[in-house]
């Protein structure tokens, strides 16, 4: 299965299971644990606000922030009344996350010591426990939170009315707001959309760590995900409204970052993947093309897109790629210069040359799974050097060094013991 049509499924299972959570969550609402009103919550947007942050926090870490939301409301909830909470305030479920919570941190302590090559395969598995956590939560928290708030609200606003004997107090400020909190079909599709670009910022800085070789560019790169953990809810508890001015800006530089999220995500699994699971292509599947990302910007087409290296109808090598995925499928064409294919220590890649002996320019990253298979691929497209990458030149010299060092030390040992006898 290729990328788009997995994609298109995943699109269909997302939208089925999150309309079945949706029916399910709003069958259940009568009996949901009562609401207590508390005396801040008087004031318009108070509930809404909280739950901006609520989606926010868990977004930019969905499996800590819905084990701690599911221990903070079970803690905070009588005991008779804890069998009504919904299911991520079960102790098996925060606590399997807290678990999990703890066995990363673990690695990412006792990893700062370790080679890359054993920390690196950890980084890349924790990339993917994000992705599932980040699917639980769209479909299972996201849709509940959305519900709690047109539930709270609508408790809130008639507790103002009783206290006030008039609803001029309240529904003046909050009235349009209200339309949409209060409409599952509106406030659910914009608050999994909420979630969604947050996420896609979020998980970036995890595709970064599982990309960097460097253990303290990692901790940097951990910190900076904590802060924004920390700051959402320190803002929060300062006053809800602070909280929400603070999500609403992390949702707007979401929305601006989505495209860029996007493809950085979509690289970091296929490359992941591949590396994980040790894919390896074969000479068939060169037939239907060659799949990598842009090493540049071609055409207008923006760095790390996913396109498909094959030959056009005319037999000239062409690239072709679907925005987002889904869209019609677009082909920008390969500069006209001289091909090189790189050798690399977890991937090939290809560059072009303007010149004979200019430098070459890299041009497209090719996927893990095409590792040694570069000289097949190279006469498929009539690329005219094969060379090794930087790293791998590197290692070779490495290993040459540490040969000739070993032997001259070798043949200086045996001449030794020659003189000596």
């Amino acid at each position: 299965m290729n990328a788009p049509h997995f994609f298109r499924l995943l699109a269909l299972m997302l939208f089925f299971t999150g309309s079945t959570s949706l029916l399910a969550a709003a069958d259940s609402a009568e009996d949901a644990t009562p609401v207590k009103v508390r005396p801040s919550m008087l004031l318009p947007g108070v509930s809404l606000s909280e739950g901006i942050s609520e989606i926010t926090g868990v977004a930019i870490s969905p499996l800590l922030g819905v084990s701690a939301m599911g221990a903070w409301t079970y803690y905070q909830t009588e005991s008779q009344l804890r069998h009504r909470l919904p299911w991520y305030c079960n102790p098996w479920v925060w606590g399997t996350g807290m678990a999990l919570i703890a066995v990363c941190f673990l690695k990412d302590f006792l990893g700062a010591a370790a080679p890359p090559l054993v920390k690196k395969p950890l980084d890349f598995a924790e990339l993917f426990e994000d992705k599932l956590s980040a699917l639980v939560a769209s479909v299972g928290f996201v849709p509940l939170v959305a519900l709690a708030i047109a539930q709270t609200q609508e408790k809130t606003l008639q507790s103002a009315v009783d206290l006030t004997g008039s609803g001029l107090a309240v529904m003046p400020l909050s009235g349009f707001i209200d339309f949409g909190v209060h409409t599952p079909w509106v406030s659910i599709p914009i608050a999994m959309v909420a979630f969604a670009v947050v996420w896609l910022s979020s998980h970036t800085l995890n595709v970064l760590i599982a990309l960097s070789p460097f253990g303290i560019v990692d901790a940097g790169l951990k910190l900076a995900k904590l802060g924004l953990i920390g700051l959402v809810a320190g803002s929060t508890i300062v006053h809800p409204y602070a909280g929400a001015v603070v999500s609403l800006a992390l949702i707007l530089i979401g929305l601006l970052l989505a495209g860029w999220s996007f493809r950085l995500t979509l690289f970091g699994m296929l490359m992941g993947s591949d590396f994980l699971l040790n894919k390896r292509a074969t000479t068939a599947d060169l037939d239907s093309g060659v799949r990598g990302f842009l090493a540049r910007r071609m055409e207008g087409v923006p760095v790390r897109t996913l396109v498909k290296w094959q030959r056009d109808p005319e037999g000239r090598p062409a690239l072709s790629y679907r925005p987002w995925l889904v869209l019609p499928e677009r082909r920008i064409g390969t500069p006209q210069s001289e091909m090189v294919l790189r050798k690399g220590l977890l991937n090939p890649s290809l560059a072009h040359r303007a010149e004979s002996d200019a430098p070459a320019r890299s041009s497209l990253i090719l996927l893990p799974r095409y590792r040694r298979l570069e000289e097949v691929i190279a006469q498929r497209f009539g690329c005219q050097e094969i060379v090794d990458g930087t790293l791998l030149r590197g290692l070779k010299a490495v290993r040459q060094w540490l040969v000739e060092m070993l032997s001259a030390g070798k043949n200086l040992v045996e001449s030794r013991r020659s003189e000596n006898a």
